[in-house]
């Protein structure tokens, strides 16, 4: 069973979860908990013309600090791309600032089509029910209907008990897409999974 990223919308597509949090640790990755979920509105992006999204989750979330760089797996279906956002969550005390990046390529291995970087204390992201989707608001690129393109995700800052987190599914919800982890420069990319685990 393959994991999903939780929280895409990408502008073309998005995602959703939180409170308070607890931890587990599975291959070497911490995977915070929250143990209350929030429901998605799909009003709150109609308006968008969202392509694709996976707004499901199981409550964990990928932490996003270095070396580690995360991926998710799209097929568009216009052609056109505005904007991704992430529903993200902060996990216990990271450093200030902290960047996240976001950039979208069409190969895992190949160059950034375009790339927006946030900085968390200009953009505020929350603890429990604070969570938030996250606009990653680039400049337009034009993109192949039913092609494969991929949104890749890293912070610069943080560790395993302090660090800002990209929610995430264990289910196999999002048809059009599969999630990626590259450990660090020197791995190769591999298709994320956490072993097992269940959250409940």
């Amino acid at each position: 069973m393959k994991t999903k990223y939780v929280g895409m919308i990408i502008v073309m597509l998005v995602i959703p979860t939180v409170a308070s949090m607890t931890s587990t640790i599975t291959n070497e990755t911490i995977q915070p908990q929250a143990t209350k979920a929030i429901l998605y509105q799909p009003t709150l992006f109609d308006w968008w013309g969202v392509d694709q999204q996976q707004t499901d989750n199981c409550g964990h979330g990928i932490i996003l600090t270095p070396p580690s760089t995360h991926a998710q797996s799209f097929t568009p279906t216009k052609d056109k791309l505005t904007a991704v956002r992430l529903y993200m969550f902060k996990y216990g005390t990271p450093p200030e600032p902290v960047h996240i990046t976001v950039s979208i390529r069409d190969n895992l291995t190949g160059a950034n089509l375009t790339t927006k970087t946030i900085d968390t204390t200009v953009v505020s992201i929350g603890i429990g029910n604070d969570a938030k989707w996250v606009l990653f608001d680039f400049k337009d690129i034009m993109v192949t209907p039913g092609n494969t393109y991929y949104i890749v995700c890293s912070g610069d800052a943080g560790d395993e008990a302090n660090a800002y987190c990209w929610f995430y599914n264990n289910e196999d919800t999002y048809t059009r897409g599969e999630a990626w982890i590259k450990p660090d420069e020197m791995s190769v990319w591999t298709n994320f999974t956490h072993g097992g685990f269940n959250p409940d």
